[in-house]
């Protein structure tokens, strides 16, 4: 059986420039592969690392070129009421 090479989250850390601390939350809350040696020993496999910078890579997209209609988004009825309020000011009473 051939011997296999792992890697420290810290070893991880500085390979792609993040915190040691960044990659050992990654991997306890599950969102990269990694392998639990004993009390709380975290090893990474380069596979992992793999998945690792596959999730955290921000892919390109397209921006749609039609323009969005937001008109559906404009103010609540309660909103504009609460714009023609009169302001309080300062020393004045709410009754």
């Amino acid at each position: 059986m051939e011997k296999l090479e792992t890697l420290s989250p810290e070893q991880v850390a500085e390979a792609i420039g993040a915190s040691a601390w960044w990659v050992r939350e990654q991997a306890r809350r599950g969102r990269i592969p990694h392998l639990r040696l004993g009390r709380g020993r975290i090893r990474f496999l380069p596979e992992h690392i793999d998945a690792l910078v596959r999730r955290a890579t921000v892919k390109e997209y397209e921006v749609d070129p039609e323009p969005v209609d937001i008109s559906t988004l404009g103010a609540t009825e309660r909103s504009v009421r609460a714009h023609l309020r009169p302001r309080r000011t300062e020393g004045q009473s709410l009754f």
